[in-house]
């Protein structure tokens, strides 16, 4: 079992392809639909897990849903502002193993030490033991910086300008190691 994570993906909104045509250079909306689903499933196995934060789809739920049965693997959502009519719809709901609004958890694989890990589709300043070591994943920016770059903290949107290889998915040992080069953020301005 491998754990992935990814954020920003906007399945179905035609347009993200003006607003992001650097890291999606798609004729049309069903081009990129299509492609990322087949880039996800070229890596993500039924066994694996994928935590998605947020802006799953620009589409009705039926048709967001419909999307989402073809993705392979366990999908936990941290809901992201695009997100709240389709978290509404039942069909929907029951492509995920879970739904959240934020979401922290303890992270350990054979590569990684076990790091306490936040998850949520914005960027926060200060998340819950950042001064201890804790890593921070966000979406929401599109590219744009959010001033957390050398923290343990890291954009996985699809559209990232820290770590973009133009992957719809990317392994959470790939991008926790890299976190874990960052600075530890000291809470406020003291120093502990």
């Amino acid at each position: 079992m491998t754990t992935w994570v990814t954020s920003d993906i906007h399945f179905g909104h035609q347009n993200i392809l003006k607003f992001n045509p650097r890291t999606r250079p798609f004729a049309n909306i069903q081009e990129m639909n299509e492609q990322y689903i087949r880039d996800w499933n070229s890596r993500v196995q039924p066994e694996d897990t994928v935590y998605i934060l947020g802006d799953f789809a620009f589409l009705s739920p039926d048709q967001a849903a419909r999307i989402a049965a073809r993705l392979n693997g366990d999908k936990i959502l941290i809901r992201g502002n695009h997100d709240t009519k389709l978290c509404a719809n039942h069909d929907f709901q029951k492509e995920f193993v879970a739904i959240h609004d934020y979401l922290e958890i303890e992270y350990k694989s054979d590569y990684i030490p076990k790091t306490k890990l936040v998850m949520f589709h914005f960027p926060i300043a200060e998340w819950n033991r950042c001064h201890h070591g804790a890593v921070h994943l966000y979406g929401h920016l599109h590219g744009a910086t959010s001033g957390l770059e050398r923290y343990r903290a890291m954009d996985v949107g699809v559209d990232s300008a820290v770590y973009n290889d133009g992957a719809i998915v990317r392994l959470m040992d790939d991008v926790l190691e890299y976190c874990l080069t960052g600075e530890i953020k000291k809470h406020g301005n003291a120093e502990h």
